[in-house]
């Protein structure tokens, strides 16, 4: 995990894990209020956002467990950091509410509740505990290693439940929008080897749900859409998105006291 780098606020994390990383990069990390976390020894999660279920109403709690060996041999044989971390979601997670983990649960849980679910995986797995560095400070150039405890340093956005489904204004017309679920996470890492823009069609194809009152029944209205207005779209989902703002980490320089941007990736989480 300790690898030499300049650590400065530049760095972010990569478009292709663009609901994984990149909607947690812009936001503030607060260090009072935090919600309540659960241990990580017990593999309890509260979900930041939660399962909608029409019979059950809102699921708030899941179970992960540790991954073992048998785990990591079949996730060693993925080179792809995506599709590893979907398959670390998939082993590791058990139960959502009292009912025991099935992919078609999983892929209907939002972004953030998968990401919250990763990082109590890699919580149970290897500790709450990662280290940063050594790097460089940018204010003060000392080199240093930075411990950033996964509990504690890490905020935890809560969904408003009125942000679930919203509405996006544009010259289209009124624009009804979900938040992205499992299945649009999974399209933009089986769609590796596409352009930012391409990727943001896949996003918006699978988070628009109508169009000045139309269903949103292909890709092509989507691609109608104006720059400006899917540009605005992406933002209003991004500020919207619950989670662990693993983007947001900052800790304070040992040698003079500034805030040093500390950015994590999920993936970089697994790199043990």
């Amino acid at each position: 995990m300790a690898t030499e780098t300049t650590i400065s606020a530049a760095d972010s994390p990569a478009m292709a894990n663009k609901l994984v990383e990149d909607a947690l990069s812009d936001q503030t990390v607060e260090s009072a209020e935090k919600p309540p976390v659960a241990s990580p020894s017990d593999g309890e999660v509260t979900l930041p956002g939660g399962l909608d279920d029409p019979f059950e109403g809102l699921i708030k709690t899941a179970r992960v467990r540790e991954l073992t060996g048998a785990d990591e041999e079949i996730i060693a044989r993925i080179t792809d950091p995506g599709k590893s971390l979907l398959t670390i979601l998939e082993r590791g997670v058990e139960s959502i509410g009292d009912k025991p983990m099935d992919k078609e649960t999983l892929d209907s849980l939002l972004a953030g509740d998968r990401e919250m679910l990763l990082l109590a995986i890699r919580k149970v797995t290897f500790g709450e505990e990662t280290q940063v560095g050594p790097g460089l400070c940018p204010s003060c150039s000392e080199e240093q290693t930075f411990t950033i405890n996964l509990t504690e340093d890490v905020e935890v956005k809560q969904l408003d439940e009125s942000d679930r489904h919203f509405t996006v204004k544009s010259k289209a017309g009124d624009i009804e929008v979900s938040l992205p679920n499992g299945i649009v996470q999974k399209a933009l890492v089986n769609a590796s080897n596409k352009n930012s823009a391409e990727l943001d069609t896949i996003i918006l194809n699978g988070c628009i749900t109508s169009i000045d009152g139309r269903p949103a029944l292909n890709t092509k209205v989507i691609k109608d859409l104006g720059i400006k207005d899917r540009r605005a779209i992406l933002k209003a989902i991004s500020d919207r998105n619950p989670g662990p703002q693993l983007g947001a980490i900052k800790k304070n320089c040992s040698s003079c006291g500034s805030e040093v941007p500390l950015p994590l990736t999920l993936a970089e989480l697994f790199q043990e």
